[in-house]
């Protein structure tokens, strides 16, 4: 039923496809999104490691995710600096011959000529439509609007996806996928109707059998309500949509009062959780990794108050598929019988 030039260019069931998530991302989540029907997309460091060996870590959960799936997979690539990194990170994916690769955090004319080269089709996430044409331009297959409402790092237009996504839709030839506050049917079928042909979801995928997120975290995030999430970091520019916790709300309430050094100090202090593991400095690793949310933190998007249960992410992508459909069938029978000529009703002529 939902067929689009989304599922028809990277060959799935479904047009629904998960978000980078950058720590979350792992293989046996993405392996779990494309044998439910959808795309999944490998982060860009599932699981957190340091560059030095990080692109042999995402090696291995494309790798993982190759031996549980025979569907398209796809993976995430920041092009936010095209530095030494970023080109291994590159050409390793090159290497691994994956299926799509979507873009996020810059630029990314300076890397799709070479994965166009290589035959993997290119998804760019963009946050104005000025990002999108210019990812038309430069040759993308395909945009992902990502509007407001989605967790981690926003676009500073600060676009709803209500409003982004038609925009956007208005403004290019390309197929349009749409993200930020989607994870029901009822949300996949609202982007359908602003002018997507797909959805990237990546706070809905968080809670999943699969996903690599501590059990504290996704505990947390089925147990959040209407309000379950905040802004970070506005007074530094650099906005971050995140799970609301009391240690957020302190470092909200210092970025309000643009407290920078108190809050540099927050954000970069306490006792580590592990002495063996130097990363447990990051606070998003404590939060998402550690389940430590009185120190740490999670990057959500303002669904997780509709998200209520953990299940596999296969039964994610059948819920929201199903319920989207009933409201098809629903819509379909609304407009048949608003259509429909009352009795007496003279035959209405073509062109009238």
């Amino acid at each position: 039923m939902f067929r689009t030039r989304v599922t028809d260019l990277l060959g799935i069931k479904y047009p629904i496809l998960l978000g980078g998530m950058t720590m979350n991302g792992n293989g046996e989540l993405a392996a779990a999104v494309s044998n439910g029907g959808g795309l999944g997309v490998v982060a860009q460091n599932p699981g957190w490691s340091d560059k030095s060996v990080r692109v042999d870590t995402v090696r291995r959960h494309i790798r993982l995710a190759r031996e549980l799936t025979d569907k398209p997979i796809g993976a995430n690539l920041t092009v936010m600096l095209i530095d030494e990194y970023t080109q291994s990170h590159l050409a390793m994916l090159i290497e691994e011959k994956v299926d799509v690769v979507t873009t996020s955090g810059g630029n990314p004319r300076k890397v799709l000529p070479y994965l166009k080269d290589a035959g993997i089709k290119t998804i760019c996430i963009v946050a104005n439509v000025r990002q999108a044409v210019s990812a038309q331009e430069a040759g993308a297959d395909m945009v992902v609007c990502e509007g407001y409402e989605a967790g981690g790092l926003e676009g500073a237009d600060e676009l709803t996806t209500m409003v982004l996504t038609p925009l956007v839709a208005n403004a290019v030839d390309i197929p349009v996928i749409a993200a930020g506050g989607i994870g029901t049917g009822r949300s996949f079928m609202a982007a359908m109707a602003l002018g997507a042909e797909g959805v990237q979801m990546g706070t809905a995928f968080l809670p999943t059998v699969e996903c690599n997120a501590h059990q504290n975290t996704k505990n947390a995030i089925v147990a959040s309500g209407d309000v379950a999430s905040l802004i970070m970091h506005r007074s530094t520019g650099v906005l971050s949509r995140v799970l609301k916790t009391e240690f957020t709300k302190k470092v909200h309430e210092l970025d309000k009062r643009n407290e920078l050094d108190e809050l540099r100090a927050l954000m970069g202090g306490g006792q580590r959780a592990d002495k063996d593991k130097p990363e447990a400095f990051n606070r998003a690793y404590r939060g998402q990794m550690l389940g430590d949310l009185e120190s740490g933190y999670t990057a959500v998007g303002q669904v997780a108050g509709l998200l209520k249960e953990i299940k596999p992410a296969a039964q994610v992508i059948a819920d929201i598929i199903a319920e989207a459909e009933t409201i098809a069938h629903h819509w379909a029978a609304k407009c048949d019988a608003s259509l429909a000529p009352s009795a007496g009703d003279a035959p209405a002529k073509l062109g009238a």
